[in-house]
């Protein structure tokens, strides 16, 4: 599992003190960098080998400003070419949202390609460690 800490920030909030619902997408990717870094070490953007296929986000409680989230990407499944992952905002150890995510690997050619095998094992790696949590 890949955890985040994220401090809201008074913009990402509505007149009433509630995080915005356009933002929880926005903390699931940074809340990702940890899994991409698997993909792309040294950080570089050129031929990024990842694109979103789908996601979706379900309220399940309010998130408020003034106290930190904790954002958690699991690996859920891994394809051939595709990952999807299981996503959470937690805040004072409740979950007020959850995602998932589909990403599709693309090779040099802007194509699905296969996940690198090295990269596939460190994946699966992080599977097993949750899964034995």
């Amino acid at each position: 599992m890949y955890s985040t800490i994220i401090t809201p920030r008074i913009s990402e909030t509505d007149a009433v003190g509630h995080i915005n619902n356009t933002v929880p997408p926005v903390w699931f990717e940074a809340g990702r960098a940890q899994l991409f870094a698997e993909f792309r070490p040294d950080g570089s953007l050129e031929g990024w080998p990842l694109v979103v296929k789908s996601y979706t986000v379900t309220f399940d409680r309010e998130i408020m400003f003034g106290a930190d989230v904790v954002v958690e990407c699991r690996v859920a499944r891994i394809g051939n070419t595709s990952l999807a992952l299981r996503e959470e905002i937690v805040q004072r150890g409740a979950v007020c949202a959850t995602g998932e995510a589909v990403y599709v690997h693309l090779g040099e050619d802007r194509r699905p390609a296969p996940i690198p095998a090295g990269v596939r094992r460190r994946l699966e790696a992080q599977m097993a460690a949750v899964s034995h949590d």
